[in-house]
């Protein structure tokens, strides 16, 4: 037990000195081989045999092309489209623009999987109208954080295919689990919102018209089948999540290409730019944390921590909330990938040794990990919203606790309901 130690406390010791993820977790993995066979007896050939072997998937083909999805249709001007249906459907309510924030964003999510992309791109959208409307800068940047967590749970899902790669679940599996609690996300803040609309007195505006609706709708048409295309096609068993990707890739090509006609070659240059940066870096932390999991398997250490929770306790439901509480505590610390990366190989063997299912944990898992990114001192999409709405730092983490625990109530509505996340699954299955 002792190199499997030596290499995670290695691993910690790297990140909390500001090592890259990726860099640290083969560093982590070299340390145990030095410990294990001594610096100058280190296997090369293993290392690169099991670099390679940790995004040697047909499966993981689907994380470039969801990118891709997601650049292509925020550059294509789709998200301005998105918006705009989405406040002549539903901006004439009491506190409405707060209504279209959510509904925009969970019709966002259909495209990017990222809630970085959408609190980014659509947010400074999201952002302006709301304060041009005479919403109050609580509502406003607190609404727009928590509707950009949907995007990494609503498929298509980055997160779900690199825990279906590590955990060795079905990618579809994991893609189709995720629509349930993310729309049951999406309808907590959208009464925590209307209960906001009556208490502070949000505005209203008027109806644009039946005409001004279907206007709009035609307008988003293209955007909006991207995930019907998507998930019915997965539905039928027409295709795999890699294949649905790429017919997603192909259809939000033709969007910004043929159907708006407003990206030239420019512009689809950065959109490839952008997708291949990063999915290579993806793909790094992807590698080392390949090898990083391989050591940990041979040092033996998910056996030793599930032997050690065993003694702890052997109720599934005990094991579950500790594993809660530490998700929440981690994902306070480190990105959702870096995390996946570092813990589904430690984590899995063990709740599958207490009986619980590997798909409807992965989904608990991300969920939790997605509210670490709305969570100081790391949260990405707190950073992300700070430059959007050119706030303090502070302003933006408090504006935003309330959403967070609407959606950390669903969480754990989910965690104590399976059936929430494997109905569809077990439907298709």
């Amino acid at each position: 037990m002792f190199p499997g130690s030596f290499s995670m406390l290695l691993l910690i010791v790297l990140l909390i000195f500001g090592v890259s993820a990726g860099v640290a977790l083969g560093l982590a993995a070299v340390g145990y081989f030095a410990v294990t066979r001594g610096v100058l007896e280190i296997p090369h050939e293993i290392i690169a045999q099991r670099l390679v072997a940790g995004v040697d998937s047909f499966t993981l083909l689907a994380i470039p092309l969801f990118i891709f999805v997601g650049h292509m249709m925020n550059a294509s001007g789709a998200t301005t489209r998105l918006f705009s249906f989405a406040n002549a459907l539903v901006g004439h309510v009491r506190g409405g623009l707060a209504q279209v924030n959510i509904i925009a964003s969970m019709l966002f999510a259909g495209m990017s999987g990222s809630g970085v992309a959408d609190a980014a791109g659509l947010g400074a959208m999201e952002v302006r109208a709301m304060r041009d409307a005479g919403y109050d800068d609580k509502t406003t940047i607190g609404v727009t954080v928590g509707s950009s967590l949907i995007g990494p749970i609503i498929p298509p899902s980055i997160p779900a295919i690199l825990y279906a790669v590590l955990a060795g679940v079905s990618a579809t599996d994991m893609l189709l689990a995720g629509i349930v609690p993310g729309l049951l996300m999406a309808l907590a803040m959208m009464a925590l919102a209307a209960c906001f609309a009556r208490r502070r007195g949000l505005p209203s505006q008027a109806f644009p018209g039946m005409g001004a609706l279907w206007a709009s709708f035609l307008a988003a048409l293209a955007p909006l089948l991207t995930p019907i295309i998507l998930l019915s096609g997965i539905f039928a068993g027409v295709f795999t999540a890699t294949e649905a990707a790429a017919v997603a890739g192909l259809w939000a090509l033709l969007v910004g290409t043929v159907f708006f006609r407003n990206l030239g070659l420019r512009g689809l240059a950065e959109v490839f730019r952008k997708s291949a940066y990063d999915t290579a870096v993806i793909f790094f932390i992807l590698a080392a944390s390949a090898l990083f999991a391989w050591v940990l398997t041979r040092a033996r250490v998910p056996d030793t921590m599930a032997n050690w929770l065993s003694g702890l306790t052997s109720e599934p439901a005990i094991l579950m909330a500790l594993v809660i509480i530490f998700l929440l505590f981690i994902g306070c610390f480190m990105a959702v990938s870096v995390a996946i990366n570092i813990l589904t190989p430690i984590l899995v063997p063990i709740v599958i040794a207490f009986g619980i299912d590997p798909v409807h944990f992965g989904i608990v898992m991300i969920m939790l990990l997605v509210i670490g990114e709305a969570t100081p001192p790391f949260g990405m999409v707190l950073f992300a919203m700070t430059k959007v709405a050119d706030t303090s730092y502070e302003r933006v983490a408090f504006a935003a606790l309330p959403w967070l625990a609407a959606i950390l109530a669903v969480v754990l509505l989910v965690a104590a309901v399976p059936g929430l996340a494997l109905w569809l699954p077990g439907l298709l299955g």
